[in-house]
């Protein structure tokens, strides 16, 4: 074996076995430097393979990275290009928009300045205490079979003007209540009465206003055959319903009443009976506010 192939088997095994094996070998001490430098080449060497190797594994890393960006370039461009023709078809596709239409010219300041306004409403009429209002029973009053509570009914024969307007029309209904009564075919020498308190007035089905009018009627006892007597003929519609007394004929009662046609209390013994029909006067005890 010469020189240059023994130095390279050297080479091939570990530096502390190849110094023993020269070692024991007897070899000189320059042959052991030749192992030595030669293992350091070899070294030397397998580390610059190693760095080639990762010179070219980042090279290759570099590569593959220089390809992804190129594709996602790539992408991104074709991406743009597609909605470029998207956008391009949805224009092209689009329909213009109508145009609003014209408002017209007048403002409406100027119309509603045109435009007259509307008159105030009407004011109530109120009607003073003390106005006489002829009105005619719709329900018979009796002292004999009239009771404490029934309603009695009735309607205004005529117009009531107030400062020429008409503030109670003809028609409207009245109504009250029987508050008073005596019979004197039940009582023993009783002077007959009945007394009605009338507190509703309405002018229509939709309105009705609180009125304060009583009326109050008296016979005389059983003794006098002429008791309870109401003037009638020529005094038709006029406000006489007062008592008369049958001697003197002169009014003796502030009692309110009238008769109509003739109609008339009527004295049945001991009572007093006026027939649906009669046309009696009230006065209003209060003041009352009648809207239009």
């Amino acid at each position: 074996m010469n020189n240059r192939t023994w130095v390279s088997s050297l080479a091939l095994l570990p530096a502390g076995v190849a110094a023993l094996w020269l070692a024991g070998c007897g070899g000189s001490q320059d042959t052991t430097a030749k192992v030595t430098e030669a293992e350091q080449r070899a070294a030397e060497a397998e580390l610059a393979a190693q760095q080639a190797q990762e010179e070219l594994a980042a090279a290759k890393q570099a590569q593959v990275e220089a390809e992804l960006a190129a594709r996602q370039e790539e992408l991104a461009a074709r991406e743009a290009e597609l909605a470029a023709k998207e956008a391009a078809a949805q224009k092209a596709s689009a329909k213009p928009a109508p145009k609003p239409a014209a408002k017209p010219a007048a403002p409406a300041a100027a119309a509603a300045a045109a435009a007259p306004e509307p008159p105030p409403p009407p004011k109530p009429v109120v009607i003073p205490a003390g106005t006489r209002v002829s009105v005619s029973l719709s329900t018979p009053v009796s002292s004999k079979t009239n009771r404490r509570g029934d309603r009695i009914q009735g309607s205004v024969v005529s117009d009531v003007m107030i400062d020429g307007k008409v503030a109670i029309p003809t028609g409207a209904a009245v109504s009250g209540t029987v508050t008073d009564r005596v019979s004197g075919s039940k009582e023993i020498g009783a002077t007959p009465m009945i007394g009605v308190s009338f507190d509703t007035l309405a002018p229509d089905a939709d309105r009705a206003v609180a009125i304060s009018s009583r009326f109050v009627q008296t016979g005389k006892s059983e003794g006098g055959k002429d008791a309870a007597k109401i003037a009638g003929g020529g005094a038709a519609g006029a406000i006489i319903g007062h008592q008369v007394d049958k001697d003197k004929g002169a009014v003796i009662g502030g009692i309110l009443g009238a008769v109509a046609g003739g109609a008339a209390a009527k004295n049945t013994g001991s009572e007093v009976e006026i027939p649906a029909g009669t046309v009696i006067s009230l006065t209003l005890d209060n003041a009352v506010e009648m809207k239009p």
